[in-house]
């Protein structure tokens, strides 16, 4: 019974560590609140921004634990490789963020907090000016259903340069038990295109079979 209490006492390392889950707190609000004012303007995971706001604090409570004992650092890199493994690949800037969070974690954890709030600050507001005033044209994903007997590599050619500033085939795959074809194409639409004009084109070259357009970011899964 005596042993189970010790486990409840408050020595310097417990205030310590409390401490540094308040720092978390504070750094993972900063680096999610980045998150969410940098896609202001077009949609973003909630579940995502909840995830970098929590993900700081949890790793300044593992890394205390960790930091001296070798065995129990592999088997933490061993956690996070099957949690990545069983992850579906997300958005670049998503995995950086992630990253990025579990940085300001493990430096937050070594109670390092000149540089864990550095890191924060810096690498927040740089992906935040970069991410709302760094305008760059957006590719979009475009996919066409066609026949199996209509030759796809110069059928829509005459439309794309009417329409588009580049494209380039992505993939090309079988459907409908193989009756059917879909490509799918990098493409970069001209600046103020008339997309039902575009795409009213595009059906009466394909025989009014499916015509999907998205965005590049649309047709990726988030990580987490």
């Amino acid at each position: 019974m005596k042993e189970l209490l010790t486990g409840f006492s408050i020595g310097f390392d417990e205030i310590r560590i409390m401490f540094n889950i308040v720092m978390g707190l504070l750094a993972g609000a900063i680096i999610s609140l980045s998150y969410i004012f940098g896609h202001k303007e077009k949609r973003f995971s909630k579940s995502f921004a909840i995830t970098l706001f929590l993900l700081p604090t949890i790793m300044t409570v593992v890394i205390p634990f960790i930091a001296t004992d070798l065995k129990k650092a592999v088997s933490l890199a061993g956690i996070f490789a099957l949690v990545r493994f069983r992850s579906i690949p997300g958005d670049s800037k998503d995995i950086l963020f992630v990253f990025f969070t579990l940085a300001v974690g493990v430096v937050m954890g070594l109670s390092n907090y000149a540089i864990a709030f550095t890191l924060t600050i810096v690498v927040s507001l740089l992906f935040f000016l970069l991410l709302r005033f760094w305008k760059l044209p957006e590719n979009q994903i475009l996919k066409i259903t066609i026949p199996e007997n209509m030759n796809y590599q110069d059928v829509f050619n005459d439309i794309f340069k009417k329409y588009l500033v580049k494209y380039s085939v992505q993939n090309v795959k079988t459907t409908n038990m193989g009756t059917l074809f879909q490509i799918s194409y990098n493409i970069r639409p001209k600046k103020d295109i008339d997309v039902k004009a575009f795409i009213d084109e595009l059906r009466t070259r394909n025989g009014n079979l499916n015509i999907i357009i998205e965005n590049s970011d649309a047709a990726q899964t988030s990580i987490l």
